[in-house]
């Protein structure tokens, strides 16, 4: 059944609707909507009758729009930017209404340091380990939680080799929360290690955060690798959800970079949104502070807001295409 919290949280997973549009597409009395928004009213079964079939023209699934978008932020190749945009896009998602949760899978735990969260009370590495522990979570803000990690994660790579289904204890450490938030995005550990593989069966699709220099661009043909062995093997809904260019300067070297990668992956989707260098990340980051709470319009944060409206624009342009 349409609830007005489901009706919330459709409407915050599409920028491109208005209510004002869905209105007037519904035959409802201008600002009707809004009232029921703003004051959390329930639905009557007459303003559902009209609103299903104008949301469902649009995507709207009840069941679908129940689950989170699991994605992995991914590359095999340190320093390029994951644990920032795991952590920044995460933030522009949580500010546009919706529910985040941010899943710390590198034993350097700089994605927990950044919103300065200890894992005293519990973290990652308990849950992969022993599968009877939930995965413990701590909030961020209301709408951004984050499950912490430190350096003892490390000790689950080595106990994993070995345990049962080793490449999906993430996946079923995920499964509660699945119904409780929209989005989860998972950083990855730069390598292709058994967390990465964990977070690759955990998601429905891959970010690749990727800094155009050859190093970077090196490496992409073993990371495409194991996702598509992934997608093959054992988790087939996995898609690559596009390279976002990260730590991008305005010189040749970089602009050659980007071009070739274009030209090499052409089938693969590249974000329109690129993240540019820049020290207010430092900053925020020295201060452990949140990107938006740091300086909201810095080009940074505006960047992480373009990404996470055009990450929308792309999933719902997709959904709508099926």
């Amino acid at each position: 059944m349409l609830t007005t919290d489901l009706l919330i949280r459709f409407l915050n997973r599409n920028p491109a609707l208005t209510i004002t549009g869905i209105e007037k597409e519904a035959g409802m009395a201008i600002r009707s909507l809004t009232q029921i928004i703003s004051l959390k009213r329930e639905l009557t079964d007459k303003q559902r009758s009209k609103l299903l079939p104008i949301l469902m023209k649009y995507g709207y699934n009840e069941a679908f729009n129940l689950k989170a978008t699991v994605i992995a932020i991914a590359n095999n190749k340190g320093g390029v930017g994951k644990t920032t945009t795991t952590a920044y896009l995460g933030e522009a998602l949580s500010n546009r209404g919706l529910k985040v949760l941010l899943i710390d899978l590198d034993s350097q735990g700089n994605l927990s340091q950044i919103f300065n969260v200890a894992t005293e009370n519990g973290q990652v590495f308990n849950s992969l380990v022993n599968y009877t522990i939930p995965m413990h979570i701590e909030e961020v803000t209301e709408n951004l939680h984050i499950a912490p990690s430190d350096l003892e994660l490390q000790k689950a790579e080595q106990t994993l080799l070995s345990a049962p289904a080793s490449q999906q204890r993430l996946q079923r450490a995920l499964v509660p929360f699945l119904d409780v938030y929209d989005f989860i995005l998972i950083d990855c550990p730069p390598s292709l290690s058994v967390l990465t593989l964990n977070a690759l069966n955990a998601a429905n699709s891959c970010i690749v955060a990727m800094q155009p220099e050859m190093n970077a661009v090196n490496g992409l043909n073993s990371l495409f690798g194991v996702i598509y062995e992934t997608q093959i093997f054992s988790n087939p809904t996995l898609h690559i959800e596009g390279i976002l260019f990260t730590i991008v300067e305005k010189n040749t070297v970089h602009n050659s970079m980007k071009e070739a990668v274009r030209e090499n992956y052409q089938s693969v989707n590249i974000f329109d949104t690129e993240i540019k260098k820049g020290i207010e990340i430092k900053k925020a980051q020295a201060l452990k502070a949140p990107i938006f709470d740091f300086d909201k319009n810095s080009a940074a944060a505006k960047s992480y807001d373009e990404l996470a409206l055009e990450l929308l624009n792309n999933i719902n342009s997709k959904r709508n295409s099926k």
